[in-house]
């Protein structure tokens, strides 16, 4: 039972530290209001839950799709803030110049 408390923390870990590689990787990046398609709650056998977002956006006159990842410790929580998500919202994600089919989602940029 103690390997199941212990996986969870070490995987939230990973995820979170190469979402700050991202975020500092990408600082540069162009900004670009998005607009969410379908988002989920993703609960693995093992380690954390995360909410997957998929969102659409113009690049260049043309449309593209992406999606990106939010680690969280507890499931309750990766499924409280999937349910404040709604279409309605239109977040700021930051886009490669280039390559515009690398995006990044941070609430730091909201």
């Amino acid at each position: 039972m103690g390997w199941l408390v212990i996986d969870i923390f070490l995987v939230y870990l990973f995820k979170s530290a190469i979402r700050v590689f991202h975020f500092f990787k990408s600082s540069g990046w162009d900004r670009c209001k998005a607009s969410f398609t379908d988002w989920s709650t993703l609960d693995p056998g093992w380690g954390c839950a995360s909410v997957k977002l998929h969102y659409e956006f113009i690049s260049n006159g043309r449309s593209i799709k992406s999606s990106d990842e939010i680690p969280f410790q507890m499931r309750w929580h990766a499924k409280t803030y999937s349910e404040s998500l709604s279409h309605g919202l239109h977040p700021i994600i930051r886009v490669n110049p280039k390559n515009p089919h690398e995006t990044q989602f941070f609430e730091f940029d909201q």
